[in-house]
């Protein structure tokens, strides 16, 4: 998977993800690791597109410049 398709996948997960916990109204950086962590275990696929840079930080930048994450 490339980087693009994963970005893609990964914001249509968090929404999902989000979608699911309950009276949570701003989702920070904290709660992204939280995230983070689940799609190791549970969506490891994709993650699995090639990257230099650290896949946790990535994915934390890919939320907060969608404005899904407050910084």
């Amino acid at each position: 998977m490339t980087s693009a398709g994963a970005k893609m996948h990964i914001l249509a997960e968090w929404r999902t993800w989000v979608g699911h916990r309950q009276g949570v109204d701003s989702h920070t950086r904290a709660e992204s690791s939280v995230f983070f962590a689940e799609l190791e275990q549970k969506h490891p696929d994709l993650l699995s597109f090639e990257s230099d840079d650290d896949k946790q930080q990535l994915v934390s930048c890919w939320l907060l410049d969608a404005g899904l994450i407050k910084g």
